[in-house]
């Protein structure tokens, strides 16, 4: 898979480049009189929490369109123009003031129809603005391009050589020669091997998150078989409990739960999320086909009517999450969703 374009779209989404308007002669004093009294203080207080370079700075910015500023305005937001000097009913900023489109703005309440009606009238007389000072430029939002090249998660994965060494005894595989020439570098040396009783401990823990019973120490201690290391772990693997405890940590990635606390929602069918992780983790499912299938798992084919349900059900990932369904842009809330 190619990271490359997935970062250069979210560089596109959360950079927002500097657009500067054109020149203008001096607008007209009436005009400026009108924007102070009239539209000013309507910005200032229903549109600069989320359209100002104090919200960019905050990382708050939404939509990429700022609104403290002539240049802002005039330059618009990552969906294009808001204000076409001389035409509402060109202007994107006016339907969406007036709820009449998938973007309702202020998202608390509309404004009254006077206020709606001097926006009107502020874009007909050409959207006068006395702010000629452009706001801040907002600063980068996560790596840039040539930086996400460099970034370890986006290089191609290549096979390094295997560190050599004069003492032989330690290492029993290829990741211990890797650990042991980190230790060298530091001048440490490496813990001695565990006793049996702590090592029956440590793979429980490990693989299932609970200790071991007495009997099951016992056995593991008294086991004189050559393999009774490796023939355990594949019995802690081969157990439901693996996919207990590892699914967990895919659960906390994909913020599942079973309710949402603040907005009194319960979700009855969660579990059948919950369950499908638990599985896929107990049956070993490759990874790139564990995340095709809970973002499209409803597109795939399927050998049975078991596995279409199985894939139906993994879609949940794309309903989880902290997005926030009462967000009244839309497309914010379809890249909240995305994201």
């Amino acid at each position: 898979m190619r990271c490359l374009p997935i970062l250069a779209l979210l560089v596109a989404l959360y950079a927002v480049p500097l657009r500067a308007g054109p020149p203008e002669d001096a607008p007209d004093p009436k005009a400026v009189e009108f924007f102070e009294k009239k539209i000013r203080p309507l910005l200032t207080e229903h549109c600069y929490q989320c359209h100002s370079a104090d919200a960019a700075a905050m990382k708050k910015l939404k939509g990429g369109l700022l609104l403290d500023s002539r240049d802002g305005v005039l330059a618009g937001g990552d969906s294009g123009k808001v204000v076409v000097p001389g035409k509402p009913a060109e202007s994107p900023l006016i339907d969406t003031l007036k709820y009449d489109g998938d973007v309702k703005m202020p998202p608390k309440g509309k404004l009254p129809s006077a206020a709606i009606a001097d926006f009107e009238a502020w874009v007909k007389m050409g959207a006068p603005d006395p702010r000629i000072q452009g706001a801040a430029q907002p600063r980068q939002v996560g790596l840039t391009i040539e930086e996400g090249r460099k970034f370890w998660s986006y290089k191609r994965v290549v096979k390094p050589p295997i560190p050599e060494f004069k003492d032989t005894n330690w290492p029993v595989n290829d990741i211990d020669r890797f650990i042991l020439s980190k230790l060298d570098s530091q001048s440490i040396k490496p813990s001695p091997e565990a006793d049996r009783v702590v090592l029956v401990r440590r793979l429980y823990f490990d693989l299932h998150g609970l200790p071991p019973t007495p009997d099951e120490v016992d056995a593991f201690v008294s086991d004189k078989d050559p393999q009774a290391y490796e023939k355990l772990v594949d019995r802690l693997l081969a157990s439901r409990r693996f996919g207990e405890r590892w699914g967990r940590h895919w659960l906390d990635v994909a913020r599942f739960a079973e309710s949402v606390t603040l907005r009194g929602l319960v979700f009855k069918e969660a579990w059948r999320y919950r369950d499908y992780v638990i599985d896929s983790f107990n049956r070993d499912v490759p990874f790139d086909r564990f995340i095709r299938e809970q973002i499209a798992g409803d597109l795939l084919p399927a050998a049975s009517i078991e596995d279409r349900t199985r894939q139906v059900i993994a879609t949940t990932y794309l309903q989880l999450g902290n997005a926030n369904l009462e967000e009244q842009d839309k497309k914010q809330l379809r890249m909240d969703v995305v994201d």
